[in-house]
């Protein structure tokens, strides 16, 4: 399951926060994990905060990825309250039962 939010920063930067939800394999439990991605005013596309032309991008590579995530957040603008907002609105989505029901198909068809 995804779920995805847009928020608008002040300068007319855009940040999306996109969380995916997925079963393990033989375990129960449902592993949740985000990606953030931007886009300033006169982009089309919503793009990676930190490419391969941005001068910290190497730091970032040979970090590890709490480090790494740490950096993704600071760069793109988003507070970390405003990820467990979105992963927060994921998991109430997740417990409607008709969410329950989709993911359980999901689940089996894996």
């Amino acid at each position: 399951m995804i779920h995805e939010k847009i928020f608008q920063l002040k300068g007319g930067r855009e940040v999306k926060v996109i969380v995916k939800g997925y079963f393990l394999n033989d375990s129960p439990e449902l592993s949740t994990e985000y990606e953030i991605l931007i886009k300033e005013p006169k982009e089309k596309f919503f793009r990676s905060p930190i490419g391969i032309n941005h001068p910290q991008y190497w730091k970032m590579k040979r970090s590890g990825a709490q480090q790494a995530k740490s950096l993704v957040l600071e760069y793109s603008g988003v507070s970390q309250r405003q990820v467990n907002q979105v992963v927060s609105e994921f998991n109430k989505v997740l417990s409607y039962p008709p969410a329950k029901i989709g993911l359980q198909y999901e689940r089996d068809l894996v």
